[in-house]
């Protein structure tokens, strides 16, 4: 609303500017905070010895609390007195007069504006659930030499998530709508029987598909009233992770690890070719995320015969540190394995 009364009073012109300065209508920010329970389910089946098929999805719990707070109040009156004072050049007394009876912009009028003129849905509490994405793949085992390895990992990512509504501002997709094609590369390295080293790279090949948008008007106003058909081809990503694993018995380890993900700028297609540059602009994000697992596992246990079954619980602080157009979360994962 600041940004539109600038474009509709000039100082010098219609007022002085003193006044153009003092002149707000109000400030506003968004308060949101959000809480996710997500449950992993996985499976794997070895078809030899050197190759596993495995498949996993995520079913989510999302509650999202949002709510418009009000920060700085308007100041007609402060404006129409620095014009009718008459100091600093240009003074107009009906301008001022105007300025002064303006009506007041609180929440209220900003929730209409958003669901009447623009035609979203109320900002307020919003909750969901439902599956992620799926990722499919096959691990194989290139190279085994006992104390090292080299594993391969290609694989699909299918669009089975709920996808963001472009009616609702405070809602969250649990997928990107879009089917991916990856391919990982994993190695690792065993000091001794307490200490071993890993890392992974992958790159995920983002295919193109059809979304119906919002048009925005500009880079920095993403509201709009206008919704219409987009190609969208998201950037491709690269994840790079690097671990080491203390283990201080056969039954508990801890392993700290690093975390980089790069996605490359989105390309976006329609009829409304400036919104397909505000769309694509800053669009690529970067995030640097620390992990600590703390692992109790049965599997050691096991193959010495002193375990019935063969199981694993990960407890994961994951925090990201760092990055661009991502969060900055922190998260507590709870993870179990059971194999058979």
């Amino acid at each position: 609303l600041n940004g539109i009364a600038d474009n509709i009073i000039i100082p010098g012109e219609d007022i002085n500017a003193d006044a153009y300065n003092k002149f707000l209508i109000g400030e506003y920010k968004v308060d949101a905070s959000a809480q996710f329970n997500v449950q992993g389910l996985g499976f794997g089946y070895g078809i030899t010895d050197r190759v596993m098929f495995y498949a996993e999805v995520a079913y989510y719990q999302a509650q999202v609390q949002t709510n418009i707070k009000r920060t700085r109040k308007n100041t007609y009156g402060q404006t129409s007195d620095i014009l009718h004072s008459g100091n600093g050049g240009i003074s107009d007394d009906t301008v001022a007069d105007n300025i002064k009876n303006l009506p007041d912009v609180d929440e209220a009028v900003i929730q209409s504006a958003i669901t009447n003129h623009y035609g979203y849905k109320p900002i307020g509490d919003w909750h969901g659930t439902g599956y992620g994405d799926m990722e499919t793949g096959v691990m194989t085992k290139l190279v085994d030499k006992g104390v090292w390895g080299l594993m391969f990992y290609p694989g699909v990512i299918l669009p089975t998530g709920r996808e963001d509504d472009p009616d609702i501002l405070q809602d969250v997709g649990f997928g990107d709508g879009q089917a991916d094609i990856f391919a990982e590369i994993g190695t690792g390295y065993i000091v001794n029987d307490y200490f071993n080293l890993g890392t992974t790279l992958r790159y995920t090949y983002q295919m193109a598909t059809e979304k119906e948008l919002r048009v925005p008007e500009s880079r920095d106003f993403t509201l709009s009233e206008q919704k219409g058909d987009f190609h969208v081809k998201y950037g491709d990503k690269i994840n790079w992770m690097v671990n080491s694993t203390f283990g201080f018995n056969d039954w508990l380890s801890f392993t700290p690890m690093y975390r980089f993900m790069y996605q490359m700028e989105s390309e976006y297609t329609s009829e409304f070719s400036n919104a397909d540059e505000y769309l694509s602009y800053n669009s690529d994000k970067m995030e640097h995320q620390v992990q600590l697992t703390t692992t109790v596992s049965t599997i050691q246990p096991f193959l010495k015969k002193k375990f019935l079954l063969p199981a694993q619980i990960n407890m994961n602080l994951v925090q990201t540190v760092g990055g661009k157009n991502v969060p900055k979360v922190g998260r507590f994962e709870i993870e179990l394995r059971m194999l058979f």
